[in-house]
């Protein structure tokens, strides 16, 4: 099922799309006192409180877009929405971390994707890559998307899927 209204209002995210209540924006504000949040950005965190992964979609170009933005990056029109994506793509982008931040729970290296999703050719997230052996953690790699913890709020991250190196788009 897609998620989607325009970015200004609620994305749909409710009790018949995910069987919760929808989260308040008191919710969101609690669950991610680190995240400076504002008027466009809550709608992201908001869908991670209920384990949606979405992004922008512009109805006018019909073009994806992360982060969310008021505007479509591509087309500039104002018609803009926010929609579930599938969570499935390929490693763009492999780095390994050897610090962080000290509320992540993490074993160095810490692997970190830059994640192509496969609903488009350019959009991408930023996730931790786990569950996935070293030798998995390569550039091209399929990923699926997986929900770890961190504070006892859901995150986005990603796992190697079996041997296939490419998402079909």
């Amino acid at each position: 099922m897609v998620d989607e209204s325009p970015v200004t209002d609620s994305p749909g995210i409710d009790a018949a799309s995910t069987g919760h209540a929808r989260p308040t924006d008191e919710d969101v504000f609690r669950r991610f006192p680190r995240v400076r949040l504002d008027q466009v950005n809550i709608e992201y965190y908001r869908a991670l409180l209920v384990r949606h992964l979405t992004a922008g979609w512009c109805r006018n170009c019909e073009r994806w877009h992360t982060p969310l933005r008021p505007i479509c990056p591509s087309c500039w029109t104002a018609d803009v929405t926010v929609r579930q994506v599938e969570g499935k793509g390929t490693v763009h982008l492999l780095t390994r971390l050897y610090q962080g931040p000290p509320i992540v729970d993490y074993s160095p290296p810490w692997p970190l994707a830059a994640v192509e999703l496969a609903e488009q050719e350019g959009l991408r997230i930023v996730a931790p890559l786990v569950d996935t052996p070293e030798a998995a953690q390569r550039i091209g790699q399929s990923v699926e998307l997986v929900w770890i913890d961190r504070d006892g709020t859901p995150w986005p991250a990603f796992r190697a899927t079996t041997a296939g190196t490419e998402v079909s788009r």
